[in-house]
């Protein structure tokens, strides 16, 4: 077999095996998020309701995340903010705790979330797509090394764009209006379920900055499978 068939039998077999080897496919996409879901644990004051959703246990981070990315130190939080009062509350990402047995967890951003959590599930995902090629793997590796490298960044730009797009934003938010979004936390290693956990936010009341404080305790969630 000649270079040039080669190459365009490994063109044929990467178009074949690319769309299910390494993609990046959550099952929830950002407009069901958003919407009002079953909390995890929910607390009103001055008729601001914050509520949170835990996306920790395995299960439910493939849904929103399509990987176990607890398992790479990552904790998402998904938290909604509603406004059922007369007052305008302002809400920052940068207020949001959260603790662990009385030990504070490190926020990280969502780009951050996304390139420790890529390092993972999503990497042999990847992988997955170039061995494939089985036997071809060996035989045509310029190409099948090279289509795989280009098909991975690709695939990891569109995981840090999904972390950021559902990351909370800072936001002004007025009577009858909903804020909506995710918070990420360094995990600790080796966890096998997480106790004691809570979250704890601060928004401000608006004109003046009269700070409010959350404090949401959630149940006890399993990391394992």
């Amino acid at each position: 077999m000649n270079a040039p068939r080669n190459y365009k039998m490994a063109a044929m077999i990467l178009a074949a095996t690319v769309a299910g080897c390494a993609s990046f496919e959550p099952a929830l996409r950002t407009p069901e998020l958003m919407r009002t879901r079953q909390p995890s644990v929910i607390e009103v004051q001055r008729g601001l309701e914050i509520s949170v959703e835990e996306f920790v246990s395995p299960h439910k981070s493939r849904q929103a995340f399509d990987a176990d990315i607890a398992s790479s130190g990552v904790l998402a939080l998904l938290v909604r903010a509603e406004n059922k009062g007369s007052a305008t509350y302002k809400i920052s990402h940068g207020t949001v705790t959260a603790r662990l047995d009385d030990q504070s967890l490190q926020a990280i951003g969502a780009t951050a979330a996304a390139n420790q959590a890529a390092t993972s599930e999503y990497a042999g995902k990847a992988l997955g797509w170039t061995l494939a090629t089985g036997p071809f793997a060996i035989l045509l590796w310029p190409v099948t090394i090279a289509g795989s490298t280009a098909h991975t960044q690709s695939v990891n730009r569109r995981i840090q764009q999904h972390f950021e797009s559902l990351q909370l934003a800072d936001t002004l938010l007025k009577p009858n209006q909903v804020a909506t979004g995710f918070v990420y936390f360094r995990l600790p290693d080796n966890l096998k379920k997480l106790e004691k956990l809570a979250l704890e936010a601060a928004p401000s009341e608006e004109p003046g900055g009269k700070p409010l404080s959350f404090k949401l305790a959630l149940p006890e969630i399993t990391l394992e499978q």
